[in-house]
């Protein structure tokens, strides 16, 4: 019998230490577990390493939180909604260390980590200045008698945290038909734990009738929550769109430390439940809108 790995969001983001290197999902508005990041910077959680391909609001607010102190990846940017400005002060201030990456060096690195390997070579970075500043790659001859390549060294997270459709009691995890960046099918191959939240669990039999849908057993998550909604308020294809709103309700106190506060208290911090803070966010006609995709305010 599979071992079960259903618990709560609590024990789950209880097993991320201080100090750790936390890889998260997300593409700067889509797809990110929010839910798992609220809860690891309730727990007061500091010194991570976060790792991301392109990060958005997750890393704004681990930012406002002191949560982090070493930022890996290509980009941090809510696209539309601008910059994310607690990110941006804490970097310009030196509380925050940047490793900056190309998409392909990062997913190189990963990718590396994910096969067991000690590096992967790419292209992608050659002509720029990156590698110059950074110890994690190097140029290297090709042996077979090809133009010089990058080695990018293995990145190997002690966590990622995902946010998927689906999954059953025992971890194994599904993705409908969507839009599947990189990150997603690398990052919790690359970590040594993997902690899922998914809009719903089902019966293992569900499953079985897409098991195209599949793309990480079981025997490689080590805690699935249930968490509906658990990507707002990025969005999380096809279920839902992103908030416009309550992004814009962000980025309007994100430069303002008291305002940020207060703003935090009320989202991050005080709601006990993801219900209490759905609440908070708009309630059930809200979330309605976003499953309409009615993305404006």
């Amino acid at each position: 019998m599979p071992q079960e790995k259903l618990t709560s969001l609590k024990e789950a983001i209880e097993m991320v230490p201080d100090g750790a290197t936390v890889a998260i999902q997300n593409m700067a508005t889509q797809s990110a577990p929010m839910a798992a990041v609220r809860e690891l910077i309730r727990q007061g959680r500091t010194g991570l390493e976060v790792v991301a391909l392109v990060g958005g609001i997750p890393i704004d607010l681990m930012a406002a939180a002191g949560s982090m102190d070493r930022f890996t990846g290509a980009a941090v940017s809510m696209e539309q909604f601008g910059l994310c400005q607690a990110y941006r002060n804490a970097v310009e201030s030196g509380e925050i260390v940047v490793q900056e990456l190309s998409e392909t060096a990062l997913n190189a690195r990963l990718g590396a980590g994910a096969r067991n390997l000690p590096f992967l070579p790419t292209r992608g970075l050659i002509g720029t200045d990156l590698i110059a500043i950074n110890p994690d790659l190097v140029m290297i001859s090709d042996p077979f008698g090809g133009l010089d390549v990058v080695a990018c060294r293995a990145l190997i997270p002690d966590i990622a945290l995902i946010h998927c459709h689906r999954a059953d009691r025992f971890g194994n995890l599904q993705m409908e038909p969507t839009a599947v960046w990189p990150d997603i099918g690398i990052m919790p191959k690359a970590a040594n734990k993997v902690i899922a939240t998914v809009e719903e669990i089902v019966d293992t039999e569900v499953l079985r009738n897409s098991p195209e849908r599949t793309f990480l057993p079981g025997f490689m998550v080590d805690a699935v929550v249930e968490v509906p909604f658990g990507a707002h308020p990025t969005s999380f294809n096809p279920r839902y769109g992103y908030d416009t709103a309550f992004h814009h309700e962000w980025i309007a106190v994100a430069r303002d430390p008291e305002g940020a506060k207060l703003w935090m208290e009320r989202y991050v911090y005080e709601p006990d439940t993801q219900e209490e803070y759905l609440d908070r966010v708009g309630g059930v006609s809200r979330l309605e809108e976003l499953k309409r995709w009615e993305i404006t305010e």
